[in-house]
């Protein structure tokens, strides 16, 4: 690829990293109520989970998913329940549904689950990513633009646990309660607009 399209994928990834979400939430709320530690651990398990997508994205994701359709259908249901499940949870509780001794390989595998079967990851890489995938490039390419979205994500969530411990330092522990209800609500407000929208394609 040319300079300018690596600078291109670059920023875009970025945006897409940066852009709050399902993933920002939940790494938030991991790192202030389950320590640094383990909000760093889910970065870095997310960010691999971005590079296993834009992986696959780029050696034929998009052409399976457009051959079978009804596996993003399925793909974004997933996601759709776990935004529900997870904001559920939060509400109810008002903490993290993950152990309170949750170790920072618990906390690298939630990292990693959530970027696997977060929706907006998967139109990210099918509308965003997938217009850069050419299958005459090198193996070498495609797997530099993997390591790029990785890389890319990882370094943003780090930062937005290191967010969560100064969240974490700044609030009292029942204003992080109430804090988590509040994102717990607005997670199954995203997870019902999802579900509306994709009910609205099928009339």
């Amino acid at each position: 690829m040319a300079e300018s399209d690596w600078i291109k994928l670059a920023l875009l990834c970025l945006a897409g990293a940066a852009s709050p979400g399902l993933s920002w939430l939940l790494i938030l709320s991991m790192a202030a109520t389950r320590g640094t530690d383990v909000g760093i651990s889910g970065a870095l398990g997310h960010g691999l989970g971005i590079m296993v997508f834009a992986l696959t994205t780029v050696f034929g994701l998009s052409a399976l998913l457009l051959a079978l359709p009804e596996l993003t259908i399925a793909l974004t249901f997933l996601g759709i329940a776990l935004l529900i499940y997870f904001g559920y949870q939060l509400v109810m509780a008002g903490d993290m549904p993950l152990s309170d001794k949750l170790t920072t390989q618990g906390g690298f595998i939630a990292g990693f689950s959530i970027a696997i079967v977060n929706p907006k990851v998967l139109v990210f890489f099918l509308a965003v990513f997938g217009p850069f995938v050419d299958p005459q490039h090198t193996v070498q390419i495609q797997l530099a633009m993997g390591a790029l979205a990785g890389g890319i994500d990882a370094s943003v969530y780090i930062g937005v646990a290191l967010a969560g411990r100064a969240l974490k330092q700044w609030l009292e522990g029942g204003r992080i309660l109430v804090i988590n209800r509040l994102i717990g609500a607005l997670l199954i407000s995203s997870g019902a607009w999802i579900f509306v929208q994709e009910i609205s394609n099928f009339l």
